[in-house]
């Protein structure tokens, strides 16, 4: 959960510059150079048993480790001046609600679970009689055996109950199944989600979404915090479940408002009460919005520079603004003429290299304004096959939808016949 500043304490060294911290930064968000233009000093916290957090730590100018002491970490962060904390993952989500705790500001450590722990996302709206999947949380494998013979699906998913662990979920249809994908995946959520705990869920076949969210602390103790849906995505895929390409919504289209208002109703429930949200979303006919996942972290993309030219969304700006005195305004005026803004992603087969003359022909097409993580011609790539596959992304906006249309649709062709080579022949 993201916190909101709170006043210097009296022992606080005075002319120590505002300071912010960032639990567990991701290599990919960029909060360090976004506290930098605000002149915060960035502050980033990760621990020892998470070494490639470490990765996202060169652009701040403080990094404390957090060796298991809460009590020699948070003076560490106070006597550095550091007067709000957010999570840089989900994976620091838990550790930045102790941490908010320890130095005085709003935090609520005994619920965090709600904020990035799918099974008990699930209960929670389950007994607030808010639709969501069939979901089974446990440790054990006995436990999920039963379940599975009881709950009668002809599928399920079986994956960490952690948000933000590195893990594809696996398609069940057996208890064989289920006892095989086992053992490596329980190993992998204790590894990088410091819980073994899995979590089973019925499989849907509704198409999947993304809502990202602000959530500004509430004005006064009797009052609710205020939540703002900034941006709405739509996620398609293969037949196989491969990702292929997200769409951003329009703002003010029917779907788009059915699974704001629904995003809403979750973040009341789940505790959010101030800083960014991504919520991932199921619509299933017959059962409306059903939510897989959500996390208190915001979630950054090679899509943000365009999705900020495109509507003015600060997908970090905003994050800051929430915890943060706010930068001054910008001018008035009408800002940005909002377009739209389709992010591609590559799906290469095994082992094939990216043919030069092909990649060329891309970059130039007149609606693509990113190629992400573009690897050398002679480099192979392997196709995207879940969220934790790398990444090979072409970004596409335009003011016109058939533009991006006609620009993706070569592009599909180009990889069909011509895009990849094989060992670089």
């Amino acid at each position: 959960m993201s916190v909101s500043p709170a006043p210097p304490r009296p022992g606080r060294r005075r002319g120590l510059p505002a300071a912010a911290a960032i639990v567990d930064p991701c290599p990919q968000a960029g909060y360090a150079r976004a506290l930098a233009r605000r002149n915060i000093l960035a502050v980033a916290v990760t621990t020892p048993r998470r070494p490639s957090a470490a990765g996202g730590t060169t652009a701040y100018r403080h990094t404390v480790v957090h060796s298991g002491g809460l009590g020699c970490t948070t003076r560490r962060l106070r006597s550095l001046g550091v007067r709000a904390v957010l999570a840089g993952s989900p994976r620091g989500i838990p550790l930045t609600e102790r941490l908010a705790a320890e130095l005085g500001l709003p935090a609520d450590p005994a619920t965090v679970l709600r904020r990035c722990d799918r099974g008990e996302q699930a209960r929670l709206l389950a007994r607030h009689q808010v639709g969501v999947p069939c979901t089974w949380r446990t440790d054990e494998l006995t436990s999920a055996l039963a379940w599975w013979r009881i709950c009668a699906r002809p599928a399920v998913l079986l994956l960490p109950a952690a948000v933000g662990v590195p893990a594809a979920p696996v398609l069940c249809r057996s208890s064989s199944e289920i006892s095989t994908a086992w053992r490596q995946m329980r190993r992998t959520a204790h590894l990088h989600g410091g819980t073994s705990h899995l979590v089973l869920r019925e499989h849907l076949s509704g198409r999947r979404y993304t809502v990202h969210s602000l959530t500004r602390r509430a004005p006064a103790p009797d009052e609710q915090p205020l939540h703002t849906v900034t941006d709405v995505w739509a996620h398609t895929h293969t037949a196989d479940g491969v990702l292929v390409r997200v769409d951003l919504l329009p703002r003010h289209g029917m779907l788009t408002r059915a699974l704001a208002l629904h995003t809403l109703r979750v973040l009341d429930l789940l505790g959010v009460r101030a800083g960014p949200a991504r919520c991932h979303l199921i619509y299933e006919p017959g059962r409306g919005p059903l939510l897989l996942s959500a996390a208190t972290a915001a979630d950054t993309s090679p899509a943000d520079q365009a999705l900020q030219d495109a509507t003015g969304i600060d997908r970090l700006g905003g994050a800051l603004d929430t915890v943060l005195p706010p930068t001054l305004a910008p001018p008035t005026g009408q800002g940005p003429a909002r377009r739209h803004v389709v992010r591609v992603r590559l799906a290469a087969h095994r082992g094939a290299c990216l043919a030069p003359e092909q990649l060329a022909t891309v970059r130039a097409l007149p609606t693509v304004v990113h190629l992400t993580d573009a690897p050398p011609p002679d480099m192979p790539v392997h196709q995207t096959t879940s969220v934790w596959s790398p990444v090979r992304e072409i970004v596409l906006s335009h003011a016109h939808a058939q533009a991006i249309e006609a620009d993706y649709q070569y592009i599909r062709r180009l990889e069909a016949s011509g895009m990849y080579t094989l060992d670089g022949t």
